[in-house]
Formats: structure tokens, C-alpha cells, sequence
């Protein structure tokens, strides 16, 4: 993959507490990616996070978050998407869920100049019922919001492997009011977004995170119930 193509992209990538995880997740995108754009949005962290990161500064850009009020996924993402200076960005987790090597795949659904790129997950790997239970309901409840407002589905709407064209988002964020304290920026985004928005999709294996603890708690939970209204 040509470094045009690489520079056309900046990879988002949300932390709190990921020590164990970012500078590996860093250097395996830049090894991948040569002169791929990266900025990191960290939300406060209280371990090495953020040291580790500026390890990096001469070719990863850092957005430290610690001393905002307002702290979240969702908001955090929102900071980092108006930061970008890139045609396209993609969204990717810290704790390499979101495997690396999936990036080509949406570089690629790039080509289709869309205003959204979204990862679906085709396989999810060694989750509990419970976990599965819990996601499961989500898209099947976001689905139901999104018909119901005749908004366009895609195949996964909870994704957080997500991005498009960054001035169409952007614009689509000053325009609307988006659940700052939420987890699930891309289905806010979507809620807001006319139907005949252009979406391409690719597929990709969903990892176990290895290392750190999942951010996800209850109020994440109150949030995305909340923005389903």
C-alpha cells in the first residue's frame, strides 16, 4: 500500500489505561502502515499511558483529555475526529480487538470515496452468553431506533471499527447534538445522518483483548439507552 494512500488516513485511536497494549498496537499500525497518520485521544489515564505515547510524539499525535470535565468514548472520539486533517480516519480500540491488520480493508473501501467506512464483525472470539446476550440486544434495540427513524442499517450497527470521509462527519457533528458521555458514537452519528448516506463495509475477526480491563459499565449502559430515545 502506497504511502499517498497512507497519508490520505489517520488512524483514531481512544485510550484510558491501555500500558499494556498501545505501544505495541502503535508500532505494529506504523510497520503495517508506513507514514500512515495516527493520533491518539486519551481519556485521563492513571498508568503509563500517555508516557508511552509521546515515546512516539515525532510521529504520533496526542490529545491528553485529563483535564476535561466531561470524560467518555464517545466524546473523546468526537475531539479526535475534529482534530483530523486527513480526508479519511478510522476509529480503532486500543486493546487490539480491532485487529491491524483490517486497516488495508477499509483503506481500500476508500476508494469508493463513501462518507462512512464501517468494520462488521464476521466472528467473535471466545465471548460468554452473557456478553453475546448483552450484544446482541443492543444492535437488535439500535436497529429498531434507526428503522424507526428510516435511517440506513448497516450489517453492524454497535461497531466501534468505524470512519468515512472526515469533513462529511465533522460537518455532521457541528450540526447535531451527539450523547458525549456515550460508547456507541457511530449509531448517534447514524441516528443523525440523512438515509441516502454512502456506507462501505468490510468484514473482520473480533479479537479477545489480551491485556487491561473492558471500559464498558453501567454508565455507558444509561447512555446508550438513553440516546435509543
Amino acid at each position: 500500500m502506497s504511502d499517498t494512500i497512507n497519508q490520505n488516513f489517520t488512524i483514531l485511536i481512544p485510550t484510558l489505561n491501555e500500558e499494556k497494549n498501545i505501544k505495541r498496537l502503535i508500532e505494529t499500525i506504523l510497520s503495517l502502515y508506513p507514514s500512515i497518520n495516527i493520533t491518539v485521544v486519551d481519556d485521563g489515564s492513571s498508568d503509563d499511558t500517555v508516557k508511552l505515547v509521546n515515546e512516539f510524539n515525532d510521529v504520533v499525535s496526542l490529545i491528553n483529555r485529563k483535564d476535561n470535565d466531561i470524560k467518555g468514548l464517545s466524546i473523546s472520539i468526537k475531539e479526535g475526529i475534529f482534530s483530523v486533517k486527513t480526508k479519511f480516519f478510522m476509529v480503532i480500540d486500543g486493546d487490539f480487538q480491532h485487529p491491524p491488520e483490517a486497516i488495508k480493508d477499509a483503506i481500500t473501501c476508500s476508494d469508493e470515496n463513501p462518507e462512512f467506512i464501517i468494520g462488521h464483525r464476521i466472528k467473535v472470539e471466545e465471548w460468554p452468553f452473557l456478553r453475546k446476550l448483552m450484544s446482541q440486544g443492543a444492535k437488535w434495540l439500535a436497529t429498531i431506533s434507526l428503522l424507526f427513524r428510516r435511517k440506513k442499517v448497516p450489517k453492524d450497527i454497535m461497531s466501534g471499527f468505524f470512519g468515512g470521509n472526515t469533513t462529511y462527519i465533522q460537518t455532521l457533528l457541528a450540526e447535531n447534538s451527539i450523547e458525549d458521555t456515550g460508547y456507541k458514537i457511530l449509531f448517534d452519528l447514524l441516528k443523525v445522518a440523512p438515509r441516502d448516506i454512502s456506507i462501505s463495509q468490510f468484514g473482520y475477526v473480533f479479537k479477545n483483548r489480551e491485556f487491561g480491563d473492558s471500559k464498558i459499565g453501567k454508565t455507558q449502559m444509561i447512555a446508550f439507552l438513553r440516546s435509543l430515545i
